[in-house]
């Protein structure tokens, strides 16, 4: 029994942060975490929920975290400084979201959140755009001010 949840923990830890370490309740469900197993890893700080039904790996960056809490993934210029590139900022998180989606409030110790939200969705995982993406973005941004 312990080492099937080694196993089992060992694998979402894997599967997760393949996804960026963000996942959602129905992708720790494919893995093979439970509700039970999954309530006994925040406990115990093996995961954290970051909002209703999506959880990070306690590893998982902390501007990463909090574009989750808004709803969204890095972008632009946040991406970028995510992604090692040294650019510099504007101070505010930047955020991609669908373009059906509202932004969450964040919290309020995130800060200022600045939200993209393309008409359809942009290359990358779940924590961040793709590099190519964010670098248009901080383009686009950059030129608009926006």
């Amino acid at each position: 029994m312990i080492i099937d949840a080694d196993a089992r923990a060992m694998r979402f830890e894997q599967e997760t942060a393949a996804l960026g370490g963000i996942a959602r309740r129905s992708d720790l469900r494919r893995m093979g975490v439970d509700d039970e197993f999954v309530r006994i890893l925040v406990a115990r700080g093996g995961l954290i929920r970051v909002r209703q039904a999506w959880y990070a790996l306690p590893a998982t960056h902390l501007d990463v975290q909090r574009a989750c809490r808004a709803g969204g993934r890095l972008a632009c210029v946040s991406a970028l400084r995510f992604l090692g590139e040294e650019v510099e900022g504007d101070g505010l998180l930047h955020i991609e979201i669908a373009a059906n989606a509202l932004a969450r409030r964040p919290d309020p110790e995130s800060g200022q959140v600045r939200v993209h939200q393309p008409r359809r969705p942009s290359r990358g995982d779940r924590a961040v755009v793709a590099i190519d993406v964010a670098r248009n973005q901080w383009e686009q941004c950059g030129r608009t001010g926006r």
